[in-house]
């Protein structure tokens, strides 16, 4: 009976906690909003997964190392749903305010805050601080990254995830590894977003690729389109089902594949595993195929291949705050420079019940952007 009655327990106390947390919260954002002012409405989860709409007080008292912002949007991505779900390893203990990444616009700041404007906007960078709120108190230095003021909203709230991934794994294992553009890029998942980051920045840099994607769908012939397009195009480019890529190499002129970016694993890591060339790299970010990737013993011996696991969280955990800002940097100008665009995104209100809906019924082929609506 101790046994069966453990989850239920479990559950109870998760329930618990988040009413107690919404109780607290609510009791001083009323308090606070009868006697000082802004409130931010947030979307919380507890221990159980169970997602609830709150208030959280801001605090009018300023000081130099803290700024005011409020969101203009933030995603719902793969790595949220774990994190809502208690999968995800970096995730901050529930109850807790949902997202790792969001646009925000600077909204307050003393006379002696250095960096910063009010109308500045900024991407948070630091993935304990849930951006599931239309406001927020951040530190001055060191959790708010500046981007250009004429960033497109989409993609500054899908740059810290998405672009950056595409980013870092190009740089660490393509750009800083190989001689110069030497090489191809295969990648699986070529439909997922990364995926499609991954084919522009390509593009961007004269890197050619090969993509894969499942053809299992109506509009297999437009997103192959779509998606070599994104490639720069059929001489830059090669996008085919999953289960083509050997033909489509033997049938190709471009050179070697030395670097393969895997989002899927299974059959789609396999099929790239065997196509790279000696010493090429095979680099894991993600597992939508839920299988695991295995790689032959030949691969390995004789051709030295590589199998490499990479997790941007760790990175920006690692690397300095220059880094971060140089990568960013990049990838804005990249973006106003026309070679980055945001994948399709849906938006929603910012609520419990948007985000409940995504998970239930995650929109293909597009990203859940969540956007408050009113200040």
């Amino acid at each position: 009976m101790a046994t069966s009655g453990a989850p239920h327990m479990r559950r109870r106390i998760a329930a618990l906690s988040l009413a107690w947390w919404r109780f607290t919260r609510t009791d001083a954002a009323i308090h606070h909003a009868r006697t000082m002012g802004t409130c931010a409405n947030c979307v919380v989860y507890d221990a159980s997964g169970n997602l609830e709409d709150t208030q959280e007080p801001i605090h009018e008292m300023m000081t130099d190392d803290v700024v005011h912002a409020r969101l203009l949007a933030a995603p719902v991505n793969p790595a949220d749903v774990n994190a809502v779900q208690g999968k995800y390893p970096s995730a901050p203990t529930p109850p807790a305010v949902g997202g790792l990444e969001g646009l925000f616009e600077i909204t307050k700041v003393t006379n002696a805050t250095r960096g910063w404007s009010v109308g500045d906007k900024a991407i948070a960078i630091n993935s304990t601080h849930g951006t599931w709120r239309t406001h927020g108190t951040f530190a001055s230095q060191g959790a708010l990254v500046k981007v250009h003021p004429e960033t497109d909203v989409a993609f500054g709230a899908t740059l810290k995830v998405t672009f950056a991934t595409a980013h870092t794994m190009l740089r660490k294992y393509f750009l800083e590894t190989c001689e110069r553009y030497k090489g191809s890029v295969v990648v699986t998942g070529a439909n997922s977003h990364v995926g499609r980051a991954t084919l522009q920045l390509c593009s961007a840099w004269g890197i050619r690729t090969f993509g894969t994607a499942r053809d299992d769908r109506e509009d297999w012939k437009e997103l192959q389109q779509e998606l070599t397009e994104l490639g720069g195009g059929t001489d830059m480019c090669t996008v085919v089902p999953s289960g083509s890529l050997r033909d489509a190499r033997r049938a190709s002129s471009y050179p070697p594949a030395v670097l393969c970016v895997d989002g899927v694993g299974g059959d789609a890591a396999r099929e790239a595993i065997a196509i790279l060339a000696d010493s090429g790299t095979h680099v894991v970010y993600g597992g939508m195929s839920r299988k695991p990737v295995t790689v032959g013993a030949g691969s390995l011996i004789f051709r030295d291949v590589s199998v490499r696991g990479f997790w941007m969280t760790r990175w920006y955990k690692e690397a300095n705050f220059s880094e971060v800002q140089a990568m960013v940097d990049d990838l804005v100008h990249l973006h106003r420079e026309g070679h980055l665009v945001a994948g399709a995104v849906v938006r929603r209100p910012l609520c419990a019940e948007s985000v409940r809906e995504g998970m239930a019924s995650p929109p293909r082929g597009t990203k859940l952007l969540l956007v408050p609506q009113c200040d």
